[in-house]
């Protein structure tokens, strides 16, 4: 608890000090990080810590589901899915994970596969082996 309270006096210090771009940078750079290192709770604090700065950020929508589908909540990656697109429906990457989503939990290979395309036409590159079945 002490930890906790201490991470939470030095980030509001933090905070103060720099502008709201420096602050999200931070935050996304922390949440990938724990994310990374499978601390998916702390991971989601920061990230949450940049959606009250910036509401419609796409990218963290991704990295929120991308939490969610290793925490095996799968219904709540997609819904993040969806949002990351609603705020950037040129987002490729989202794409790509809607449509393993699809794939290989919610066993829809026809939504896949729209989703393989959408990835491929917004920029993800080497999906040869995921839409080579769809054609």
């Amino acid at each position: 608890m002490k930890n906790f309270l201490l991470f939470l006096l030095i980030s509001f210090t933090l905070f103060s000090c720099v502008s709201d771009e420096e602050k999200i940078r931070r935050e996304m750079n922390a949440g990938i990080k724990a994310s990374y290192n499978a601390e998916y709770d702390q991971a989601e604090l920061h990230f949450n810590n940049v959606l009250e700065l910036d509401k419609n950020n796409a990218e963290v929508y991704l990295q929120m589901a991308n939490i969610y589908y290793s925490k095996r909540d799968y219904d709540k990656s997609l819904e993040s899915i969806n949002t990351a697109i609603e705020f950037n429906s040129e987002y490729g990457k989202a794409y790509k994970l809607r449509a393993e989503l699809y794939k290989n939990i919610f066993k829809d290979n026809d939504k896949a596969c729209e989703n393989y395309f959408l990835a491929e036409q917004y920029g993800v590159e080497n999906l040869y082996n995921y839409t080579r079945h769809c054609k």
